[in-house]
């Protein structure tokens, strides 16, 4: 179907949205590619998208047309598995100049379960240097820790 109207996409938004909230990956990418679709192809604004979901927060729309932009470029192999009829049905190649999308490929992420003992000690390390956030603490050891190893 190359040829769709906004209030196609639209309507396929609200079907997804009429039943039950869940976070299932399969919907929540869908859900992604359509408002992607709506804020690129046919230049709606946030808040205007926000009035088809169920969604509380209009951030989550922000969140959601990038992820579905990033998603879709990357070819991320479960989205495209989870988007295919709709790409199919609502084709859209959202052009660079459109998606202006920063990534940071010099950063990477660390993320570790620690016990209920360990986090109320990283807590009290926070308050007593004065970090905003638990994880900025975590870098601070971290970093001098490997410091102190390298020497």
């Amino acid at each position: 179907m190359a040829n769709y109207t906004q209030q196609d996409v639209i309507s396929e938004l609200n079907a997804l949205y009429a039943g039950p909230r869940t976070r299932v990956r399969h919907l929540t990418e869908q859900r992604y590619y359509l408002i992607a679709v709506l804020y690129y192809k046919f230049k709606m604004i946030e808040s205007d998208i926000f009035d088809f979901t169920d969604l509380n927060n209009r951030s989550t729309i922000n969140h959601a047309k990038r992820m579905g932009v990033l998603l879709y470029r990357g070819s991320d192999p479960t989205f495209m598995r989870n988007t295919r009829d709709l790409i199919k049905k609502f084709p859209y190649d959202f052009p660079d100049s459109d998606v202006e999308i920063t990534s940071r490929p010099h950063l990477n992420e660390l993320k570790f379960a620690v016990t209920p003992k360990t986090m109320e000690l990283l807590k009290k390390y926070t308050d007593r240097k004065g970090f905003e956030t638990v994880g900025q603490s975590a870098k601070h050891i971290l970093s001098n820790i490997l410091r102190l190893w390298e020497e």
